[in-house]
């Protein structure tokens, strides 16, 4: 954790298939992260700029990622924070940015673009948040795989979206093997669950369990009406007033403290040796311990 050694912890997120929640992941998990006192960056490098619009920037509004890897820009300079969640800053996104490889010189090693940018993240964010396009060669895409020391994957239980964990298993290994031996998977979320499903959602846990032993959270994000429309109104559940009272938020709250807990352990949790967290005890404020620890019930 950048408190104890100035070093920010780098997630990239993904999916090799789209619509699965991977945005409404990355800002949420940022702003869970940033109610608990974390200070989070999330560089949005999908052309499609999902956590721009459901962070509520308009996408053509400001420079973001383009400059940042093309230009001199700075984070600092590109960064946003005004109208963000508590802790969230955000280098926005615009559909201009599937136009880098004709801006990047070719001599310019691509999967390297993403370096000067997440150093720089590093030493001033706890944890820099890399919000992934679904198409695995895409330059952006190879730059995170090859930057992060974490991949965290979206997924809804459905066996479409298995499809794209599977794909991802595979790059996350090609890479792991080619470029980024440091490349780990922190693990599986599951979003939009019906708890009514529990016939699907298990054959899925299954999966996860047999491909990836230990991976899987213990918490997952139900199926609610809520997020979509916040996600419309360009906010997250964290912006709403008496937000503790809204169980999807409560979750992202406990996902965030599993995460949080498994990149301070990474050597146990890599080891399959990292017990589950204490929920109680964890990085939160007293006013919202109870609440987090009581999202435990609806998950399980």
């Amino acid at each position: 954790m950048a408190h104890s050694t100035n070093r920010g912890v780098v997630i990239a997120v993904g999916n090799q298939k789209g619509g699965v929640g991977k945005s409404t992941n990355t800002v949420h998990l940022a702003a869970a992260l940033g109610q608990r006192g974390f200070q989070c960056l999330i560089l949005d490098l999908d052309p499609a700029a999902g956590s721009t619009k459901h962070l509520g920037i308009h996408a053509d509004s400001f420079a973001g990622t383009l400059e940042l890897l093309t230009t001199d820009e700075s984070v600092e300079t590109l960064a946003i924070s005004e109208k963000m969640p508590t802790g969230v800053h955000v280098v926005p996104s615009r559909p201009q940015l599937s136009e880098i490889d004709t801006l990047v010189s070719k001599y310019v090693d691509r999967t390297r673009i993403l370096d000067r940018a997440i150093a720089e993240a590093r030493a001033k964010y706890d944890f820099v948040f890399l919000d992934t396009g679904p198409a695995a060669a895409f330059t952006t895409t190879v730059a995170a795989y090859s930057s992060a020391e974490w991949f965290l994957l979206s997924a809804f239980p459905h066996p479409l979206s298995l499809g794209g964990l599977t794909e991802a298993f595979n790059d996350i290994a090609d890479v792991r093997k080619h470029r980024n031996p440091e490349l780990e998977i922190l693990g599986v979320v599951f979003t939009s669950v019906d708890a009514r499903a529990t016939r699907l959602r298990t054959q899925l846990e299954n999966v996860v369990n047999e491909a990836l032993p230990g991976r899987r959270f213990q918490t997952w994000i139900s199926q609610a009406v809520i997020v979509p429309d916040v996600s419309g109104q360009g906010r997250t559940l964290f912006q709403l007033p008496r937000f503790e009272t809204i169980p999807v938020a409560c979750q992202y709250l406990r996902l965030s403290i599993e995460l949080e807990h498994r990149v301070r352990h990474r050597a146990a949790f890599i080891a399959g040796a990292l017990a589950p967290p204490n929920f109680d005890a964890a990085r939160n404020p007293s006013e919202l311990q109870s609440v987090a620890a009581a999202a435990c019930a609806v998950n399980q």
